[in-house]
């Protein structure tokens, strides 16, 4: 136990410091190789400032994580089955995100290659990590975590968690519209996954939470508002895939969508908007996601950054409570 404790500490603390490191010294290279963002036309005025700043600092994150977890393994002799399957899933699904980050970059603009394409692409590897855990379960099951009425490798369960991996890494992509939203609502989430993970005996998924949880706050130094450096497609969809991919694995996906509640009111800001400006020509927001909904309504962007922040630490609180209180 100690030194799982020690490792955790090094994964949060250490990641969080090594993420920093590595950010800084990312940042330089990014902007001498001209990998800049470039902003939505249709977005908010106050964004355009923003064209031009230095972009796919997930990089460092994934690399801090990446070490984070062969740190782990080494110490521990290895790492669970079904948690190494979650580690070649996130580097799958940032792959995704990184060739998403190289079209824009080849086209000299805000889209990639496009929505179904993508998602083609990460329901395959979706498909392939859920082929590996339908036989690797985790041998605890808590009712009230799970949706555990679905057996485990049937086809409801497979759609569903399918679901869950591809939403999750969506989520994150779309919440990460605002200097330090996405970045620091991960690490918070992160975190809530641990503990839950921990507190169900897995503790090598808990170690890869902290990890990631380290690298998206160290990410933050130079993330926070105003930006210096973004984390890109590759930082998004491959922290979202991380968070789908530990809940799975662990049988806690309730738990997931209540420490992510942020992340899936974005998702379904965006899914309302469009349903009903095509059903009914009209929008239920002023601009989607939720978070440019709330800048155009006349907060400031550093407002809405710690307010869902704040509530984002309510809710991963909330969720640690749930667990607690169904495993006793």
């Amino acid at each position: 136990m100690t030194t799982e404790i020690v490792l955790g500490w090094l994964c949060l603390v250490g990641g969080c410091a090594l993420s920093a490191a590595l950010t800084c010294a990312l940042l330089p290279n990014l902007r001498r190789a001209n990998i800049r963002q470039h902003v939505r036309e249709d977005g908010p005025e106050t964004h355009l400032s923003k064209a031009g700043t230095p972009s796919m600092g997930g990089l460092a994150i994934h690399a801090t994580f990446l070490l984070m977890v062969a740190l782990t393994a080494i110490v521990r002799g290895g790492l669970d089955g079904r948690a190494l399957a979650v580690v070649l899933f996130t580097i799958a699904m940032a792959l995704i995100g990184l060739l998403d980050d190289y079209q824009k970059l080849r086209r000299q603009g805000a889209y990639g290659f496009g929505a179904r394409i993508r998602l083609l692409l990460e329901f395959a590897f979706a498909a392939l990590l859920i082929w590996y855990l339908a036989d690797a379960q985790p041998g605890r099951l808590v009712s009230g975590l799970t949706f555990a009425s679905l057996p485990a490798g049937g086809w409801a369960w497979r759609v569903f968690a399918a679901i869950v991996l591809v939403g999750s890494a969506n989520a994150v992509n779309l919440t990460d519209g605002l200097d330090g939203l996405a970045g620091g609502l991960s690490a918070i989430a992160g975190v809530g996954l641990a503990g839950a993970c921990w507190l169900l005996g897995e503790p090598d998924l808990a170690l890869m939470c902290l990890a990631m949880a380290g690298a998206c706050a160290g990410f933050l130094w130079l993330n926070a508002p105003p930006a210096k450096v973004f984390m890109g497609d590759v930082g998004s969809i491959g922290i979202g895939a991380l968070l789908g991919g530990v809940a799975v694995a662990a049988r806690i996906e309730i738990v997931l969508g209540l420490v992510g509640l942020v992340f899936v009111a974005e998702t379904l800001s965006v899914i309302a908007q469009v349903v009903s400006f095509r059903f009914f020509g009209r929008r239920v927001l002023r601009m989607a996601p939720l978070h440019h909904h709330l800048e155009l309504s006349g907060w400031e962007e550093t407002t809405i950054v710690v307010r869902l922040w704040v509530i984002g630490l309510g809710l991963a609180a909330t969720g640690l409570l749930l667990v607690v209180g169904l495993v006793r």
